[in-house]
């Protein structure tokens, strides 16, 4: 994620870093002892920061949780809904109640039963205010959701009951035909409400202070760590299937550490920058893998500077997105056209594809007009001469990325710019409070539908860092996702309409559709890839002997 994003991600979930693969990456050592023992080594972009479902906000946790935990399904290499803990689901209502049997040989690692409670005591929890998650918006759709964040209602009312030791009822307020590919986001998974109470605020912490359900458990982390270890869980339901006894993961936030390390054959898989996608374009071992992400800056609209639409607007129309794939990221990543990516969602009546239809011109490269807007707002703000500042992470594609930014601000417009690069843990916080003016960033999405980069938009998102509003805007997203939910034409002409209006006001600067090079061992198999976001599911990978 580079907003600072969950998967998928930056967001501040959704916040994941600019650059950083959203997917862990893997190897074994040189040794055939190590793969007979079917043990790799990983790397991440970026430490974990939380397993918390309630505070995780960025990529690198997320991937973390998907792998130590389980949901009701998980998405398949095509981002459908399959079952995980799921055997069972019942639609009825006109699309407004779910009734859900989970399998009854769920476990936790401290031996407790994974039962329905555990959902509801997980979600009830996480829309409360006291927990301040930041991805209560992923719960809008539920009965009651939306009042319990915002303090209104007791998170007892939420619809979403146990009607049963292994079956849940959700009521809905808002039908959405994509309601089982957002149960599949680690936002949705189960909480132990025993471990929760034992670790009280410390629990997901650390290894120590967490229980895991899914098919490995996490030890070695100590909640400040470059370092972690995945070891097989042997209460996961479907062991047997779980081939991989351990994965070790390292922090390594330079693309030419890692590379070197994988040319020496010490791993067996890495994500690569865009002079190595390039030096390797014939290697028949190349994966080019989707990152469901939209690279982008938003901008801190209770900053004077940031909130002129003029300037940035003029921001816009002087970046050269073509370059910026093809000259500075080189792999494989495309220009944006809107807020959002290509296979989201194609249109009912003609096919075509959301980011074609979503485009507007203030999303190309017109330097002469933008110049014409920047006088116009320095005349605005009463400023012969503006500085502003890019806050950015500190990985290697982040650095190179605010370089050609700062460069074109300041040869076609004359705009002095002041990059701040930090570790990304420190990013995420410093946006979070809102101490920043502009933020190279990215948004990671759990699942392919617009709405997914629309949402946090909206006024009243929690993850709207930048503090955009419109009233226009939040009327599109809500016909969308209230009178219009369940028919697919007015639907899109909603979601167009939101993107549309999104751009005029340049509520963010859309730069690039992520895509990532990734060199892998043949030896290593059984990996599904996601198709639309290219996350690694290692459940039945396994290392060939």
């Amino acid at each position: 994620m580079s907003l600072l994003t969950k998967k998928q991600a930056l967001l501040l979930c959704g916040v994941i870093l600019v650059g950083g693969g959203i997917f862990a990456v893997t190897a074994h050592s040189k040794t055939t002892k190590s793969a007979a023992q079917q043990t790799l080594n990983l790397s991440q972009t970026a430490p974990i920061t939380s397993l918390d479902v309630a505070k995780i906000t960025d990529s690198v946790s997320s991937t973390a949780l998907s792998q130590v935990g389980e949901g009701l399904y998980r998405l398949n290499a095509k981002s459908q809904a399959e079952n995980a803990l799921a055997t069972k689901t019942t639609v009825s209502d006109r699309g407004h109640r779910y009734t859900i049997d989970l399998r009854h040989d769920g476990k936790w690692s401290n031996g407790d039963p994974v039962t329905a409670q555990d959902f509801v005591y997980s979600w009830e929890r996480t829309l409360n205010p006291q927990s301040k998650s930041e991805f209560t918006y992923q719960f809008a759709n539920i009965k009651n959701a939306t009042a319990i964040a915002a303090g209104k209602k007791s998170p007892a009312s939420l619809g979403v009951k146990a009607v049963g030791k292994y079956r849940l009822a959700i009521t809905l307020s808002q039908p959405a035909a994509y309601f089982k590919q957002m149960l599949a986001s680690t936002t949705y998974y189960p909480l132990n409400k025993k471990a929760v109470n034992k670790y009280g605020k410390q629990y997901g912490s650390s290894a120590k202070t967490t229980v895991y359900n899914g098919p490995f458990v996490l030890t070695n982390w100590t909640g400040t760590s470059d370092t972690w270890t995945l070891k097989k869980n042997a209460r996961y339901a479907n062991a047997k299937s779980v081939k991989l006894q351990q994965l070790n993961y390292k922090v390594i936030k330079s693309t030419a550490t890692a590379y070197s390390l994988y040319q020496s054959k010490r791993l067996d898989a890495v994500t690569l920058d865009g002079e190595q996608t390039t030096q390797n374009k014939n290697n028949p071992n190349l994966k080019s893998l989707s990152q469901g992400r939209i690279g982008f800056m938003q901008y801190n609209e209770k900053d004077k500077v940031a909130a002129n639409r003029d300037l940035r607007t003029a921001i816009s129309l002087v970046i050269n997105r073509q370059q910026l794939a093809t000259q500075v990221l080189k792999n494989g990543s495309l220009p944006a056209k809107t807020f959002g990516i290509k296979s989201m969602l194609k249109n009912p009546k003609t096919g075509a594809d959301f980011t074609q239809d979503a485009a507007t011109s203030t999303v190309s490269y017109q330097p002469t007009k933008a110049k014409t807007l920047y006088q116009q707002a320095l005349k605005q703000l009463g400023k012969k001469s503006l500085t502003v500042t890019i806050t950015c992470g500190d990985d290697d594609a982040s650095k190179k990325l605010s370089e050609f930014i700062q460069s074109a601000l300041s040869t076609k417009l004359g705009l002095k710019v002041t990059v701040q690069s930090m570790p990304f843990t420190s990013m995420l916080s410093n946006v979070s409070k809102g101490n920043f003016q502009i933020n190279l960033t990215s948004w990671s999405m759990d699942y392919a539908d617009p709405i997914q980069s629309l949402q946090i938009l909206e006024s009243t998102n929690n993850s709207n860092m930048g503090h955009y509003s419109s009233k226009a805007y939040d009327s599109a997203l809500a016909a969308a996702e209230g009178i219009d939910a369940l028919k697919p034409t007015a639907r899109y002409a909603d979601l167009v309409k939101a993107a549309h209006i999104a751009l005029k006001d340049q509520a963010v600067t859309p730069l690039y559709e992520g895509r990532t090079g990734v060199l892998v061992n043949p030896k290593l198999k059984g990996v599904v890839y996601n198709q639309f976001n290219g996350s690694a599911d290692y459940r039945t990978a396994s290392v060939a002997k």
